[in-house]
């Protein structure tokens, strides 16, 4: 009997000593999800086709690097990666967004650094080289995914990657230094969207006729045939927030520690109805952390658009 009451005890030591621990717990370096919930809100106004889809998980994460400011923007975190074209290669160079005075309003360009690389910037004739004739031609959803018209900046200094092809609209002075815009739709360049400059994945599952789910793609599945984005998005940098709720935008964030918390994605749009009205959907949904640790992949449970 006394043997038991003993073993009885240490064991309700040792339960004291794990909870005592909680706030030390260790989490991987590696984000982790778990679903919590999925809301589909029809637009109150009758005036208003704007419904919403709201998710909702739980996070933890070991070393509390979630989150990028609109200052990240440079690599790993730039907008595009463009490319020059040297003989038969192509060399990936990054594009970073930049607002900028212009034309008495702020516009947004985007300024191309090839750093210590070289060539030429690749447009749409690149395709036209043999070398080169495996690139998507200028057709949606390519045209969505892979090519810019204008709105691009290249310094001065780095004029060594335009040649007559590309057309130069204007040039402009920041912080002392000349960059040429090359701002005409006659200059359609070569890029790709960088998948870092986000760090939330969101990814529409829609149920079949045969009871399998597939992504419904939106940058390449609208049968408009229009370019969009989709709902992948930038988490706000989560250790700027005190523990508490706080409103994001389209967030709201709960910061429970520096390592774990929940957060609501609340993703409006007046395309729902049209494109999933009586439908069943399913979210995938995954997040990188500044370090770009990858998360595991949740699924929502099953909603329906009505």
């Amino acid at each position: 009997m006394r043997r038991i009451i003993y073993v009885g005890m240490l064991a309700l030591l040792a339960g004291c000593d794990s909870d005592d621990g909680n706030n030390d717990v260790q989490y991987a370096i590696e984000p982790q999800l778990d679903f919590v919930s999925t809301k589909f809100t029809r637009s109150a106004s009758a005036s208003s086709s704007i419904d919403t889809i709201a998710v909702t998980f739980r996070y933890r994460d070991g070393d509390g690097d979630i989150g990028l400011t609109i200052e990240d923007q440079d690599v790993p975190y730039q907008s595009y990666n463009f490319f020059l074209e040297n003989e038969n290669t192509l060399t990936s160079i990054p594009g970073r967004r930049v607002d900028v005075p212009y034309d008495l309003t702020i516009m947004p360009f985007v300024m191309v650094t090839p750093g210590a690389a070289t060539g030429k910037l690749a447009t749409i004739e690149t395709r036209e080289k043999p070398a080169f004739n495996n690139l998507p031609p200028l057709l949606y959803p390519y045209s969505c995914l892979h090519y810019r018209a204008g709105g691009i900046l290249v310094a001065a200094k780095d004029k060594s990657i335009l040649d007559d092809s590309h057309v130069i609209t204007d040039s402009l002075t920041m912080e002392g230094e000349k960059f040429y815009l090359l701002h005409s739709t006659d200059n359609t360049f070569y890029s790709e969207r960088n998948e870092n400059a986000l760090n939330l994945y969101i990814d529409f599952l829609v149920e079949g006729n045969d009871g399998a789910f597939t992504e419904f793609d939106f940058s390449r599945d609208l049968p408009t045939k229009t370019c969009a984005q989709g709902f992948d998005t930038r988490l706000p940098l989560l250790s700027s927030f005190t523990p508490g709720h706080h409103r994001d935008l389209v967030f709201d964030v709960n910061i429970i520690s520096q390592n774990e918390g929940e957060i609501t994605y609340a993703m409006a749009s007046s395309g729902f109805r049209d494109l999933f009205t009586g439908k069943n959907l399913k979210l995938r949904i995954s997040l990188k952390d500044r370090a770009l640790h990858v998360s595991n992949v949740i699924e929502t449970t099953i909603f329906r658009v009505q």
